[in-house]
């Protein structure tokens, strides 16, 4: 072609142009669009899988059940009291639940009524109730009907009119100072009472627990009044 002709002109066509290819959708009529489907187990399947979760719910009861129970055997006891020698706080037949745990963590008090173990080897199986007047590490003193701790002389407003302390304690002694894990003590009927003033002081080992609460008869309901001293 000559530089000096013009270009030719572009001719238009009505031919339409080559059309680039089409991603295609398809409109699926509402009439053709079913509701969706749940694949359900078989029945037998459903009904072992519903026993074996009530079983693991019965067993998982069960083991709670006992783990509670034994944690609170072990922390509570119960006990019928026997004798007069409490009269007239607490009474013959009435029944107490008792704190095992404090004797073992030492959180028993002056003036604390607790359940021990006899100590007199005539009576080797009976078990106690008195009220706790010595604790480790006391003077303890008897004389002109009275308690003495420290020097002090002890108020007992829990003890009936007429109550009798004068008998010492054994060996004919009316001091002792009380060792290590040593406890003193002593029933509120003093008339009436075997306790330490005949069988001396007893050892942590021998203390079952701190009373808590009367039980039965249901008339007598109380939680133990234990007396403190300042």
């Amino acid at each position: 072609m000559n530089a000096d002709e013009p270009a030719p002109t572009p001719m238009a066509t009505d031919e339409p142009a080559e059309a680039l290819p089409q991603t295609e959708t398809k409109t699926i009529p509402p009439a053709m669009v079913g509701p969706a489907q749940v694949i359900l187990p078989p029945a037998d399947a459903q009904g072992r899988s519903v026993g074996k979760a009530v079983l693991r719910e019965i067993v998982e009861t069960v083991v709670l059940f006992a783990v509670i129970f034994t944690v609170a055997r072990f922390a509570i006891g119960n006990f019928i009291i026997i004798g007069t020698s409490m009269e007239p706080n607490y009474h013959e037949d009435q029944r107490l639940l008792v704190d095992r745990i404090a004797p073992m963590l030492g959180w028993l008090q002056r003036g604390d009524v607790v359940v021990l173990h006899s100590p007199s080897q005539d009576e080797p199986t009976i078990d106690l109730i008195k009220r706790l007047i010595g604790l480790p590490g006391d003077t303890i003193e008897i004389r002109d009907n009275k308690i003495f701790v420290n020097g002090t002389e002890l108020p007992e407003p829990y003890l009936p009119a007429g109550a009798d302390t004068s008998r010492g304690l054994p060996g004919g002694q009316t001091q002792r100072i009380l060792g290590p894990g040593e406890y003193l003590v002593l029933g509120d009927n003093r008339s009436a009472s075997k306790d330490g003033r005949y069988f001396g002081p007893v050892n942590n080992s021998h203390l079952i627990g701190r009373a808590l609460v009367v039980y039965y008869p249901f008339s007598d309901f109380h939680l133990v009044q234990h007396y403190k001293y300042e």
